[in-house]
């Protein structure tokens, strides 16, 4: 995979806010961009994106799942899988799934680099059944 050291990857907060200076839409830049790209990655469903229909996490059934290692080990799986399918701008190091059976959540850890800098980036996601 090509290192892009230094590159500022930008994309539109989610808020769709306006600057206060300019007016033009808010922009979140480096580590942040990818972080939202990596949550969005994970929660998509498929067929849930217009042009995209193979974009997934694949966590909706799983989510329902009893909880135990098993559930905690695919949830895993899927992220992972996920992650280097559809986001290639993390190089992956780790991702590990918590259970919270009292709120009928999952708490996960992604550790990732950027393909943009040099340091580690860890990423917090809750996963909860709804």
């Amino acid at each position: 995979m090509a290192t892009t050291y230094g590159k500022d990857y930008k994309d539109f907060d989610m808020n769709f806010s306006k600057h206060p200076a300019h007016g033009d839409l808010v922009t979140v830049k480096k580590t942040k961009a990818i972080n939202r790209s990596i949550n969005n990655v994970i929660r998509a469903q498929a067929g849930e994106r217009l042009f995209q229909p193979n974009v997934s996490g694949g966590l909706n059934a799983l989510l329902f799942e009893p909880f135990g290692r098993l559930t905690e080990t695919r949830i895993e799986a899927s992220i992972e899988s996920a992650i280097k399918r559809f986001e290639p701008r993390a190089k992956l190091r780790s991702v590990t799934v918590e259970a919270k059976e009292r709120d009928n959540s999952y708490r996960v850890m992604i550790e990732y680099v950027p393909d943009n800098d040099v340091n580690e980036t860890t990423l917090e996601v809750y996963l909860e059944r709804t």
